[in-house]
């Protein structure tokens, strides 16, 4: 058939890839006990925070989870509950894709959120002074669009511009300005980064994370359909934060015998400060989608001597 053809050429190629050879410094999954999709990661003051999407019929959503070590942690609070529950959206609503950012003083944690009337997912913004809240959020959402909607949104924060990258209607990767306190959109200015044209693909690219090293502004993303192994991990890099970006053809994550459909994650510093993790989710092998639980995965990040990513290796 078609698809596992391509599955094996796939894995060919990525297989070919140079890999670091070492004993799996992480025990995955690091976090197993429930469903953890989608965690934005954040280092602050020597502790790590993960926040991770919420998917149940409850009005506690989003928990966040502390470590010192990307490897060991502790649920500490939610931060929406019944007291903050925002009115444009209902109980069994989607609550996805967290991510927790520290601007001006202030913890913003922007995320992806069911809105009523709209039937999709929209984009909106619940803000602290304490990183374990309590959060407030606003009163209406930060960005809709109509049809599919909106989703995935991460921050860009550089000498005091705001800028927010998230998936459009288009299933594109899209980028564009928020005002200076970051809880509105400065200007009708969008600008697509990154689109679905690799066969791995499949027709969507979704779940950017960006940061900076050296020279390069990387964009990391996911394709393909979420709820399938097929789910996997590119990379893209531009000289310029807002673009143009070259995408690697090849996935730098994908299943293996451990993990299947990885994906959706944040690329943090490491505790050194000087190498970086990739905290993303996966299903167990055989176990994707349904009822099935997506866990937490910590991932080294290493680098070739052209700058890119090396294909990556679960708790390598």
């Amino acid at each position: 058939m078609f698809i596992p053809q391509v599955l094996l050429v796939l894995f060919l190629i990525v297989g070919s890839l140079p890999r670091h050879v070492s004993a799996l410094r992480f025990n995955n999954p690091v976090l197993d006990n429930a469903d953890y999709p989608d965690p934005g990661v954040i280092l602050f003051n020597g502790t790590y925070y993960a926040v991770t999407t919420t998917n149940n019929e409850k009005p506690d959503k989003i928990p966040i989870h502390t470590s010192k070590d990307l490897q060991n942690w502790k649920f500490e609070t939610y931060v929406i509950n019944e007291q903050n529950f925002p009115s444009y959206s209902w109980q069994s609503a989607p609550f996805w894709a967290p991510e927790i950012h520290y601007i001006n003083g202030m913890f913003y944690l922007y995320f992806t959120i069911g809105v009523s009337g709209l039937d999709n997912t929209g984009i909106t913004l619940a803000t602290a002074d304490n990183i374990l809240g309590p959060y407030e959020v606003l009163s209406q959402p930060l960005h809709t669009e109509p049809n599919r909607g909106s989703w995935d949104p991460s921050i860009i924060y550089q000498d005091g511009d705001i800028k927010m990258l998230y998936t459009d209607t288009n299933m594109n990767i899209v980028l564009r300005n928020l005002t200076a306190n970051g809880t509105a959109e400065k200007d009708d200015i969008v600008s697509t980064l990154i689109t679905p044209t690799n066969l791995w693909e499949k027709d969507i690219v979704e779940g950017a994370w960006y940061i900076q090293r050296n020279n390069y502004h990387y964009i990391f993303y996911s394709a393909n359909y979420f709820c399938d192994y097929r789910y996997a991990v590119g990379v893209a890099r531009s000289k310029s934060v807002t673009g143009p970006y070259e995408k690697l053809e090849y996935p730098i994550l994908l299943s293996d015998e451990n993990v299947n459909g990885p994906g959706h994650g944040s690329v943090v510093r490491d505790v050194d400060g000087q190498g970086y993790v990739f905290v993303h989710h996966g299903w167990k092998p055989f176990a994707v989608c349904g009822s099935n639980l997506r866990f937490m995965y910590s991932t080294t990040v290493f680098w070739g001597e052209d700058e890119w990513p090396k294909n990556l290796t679960v708790g390598g």
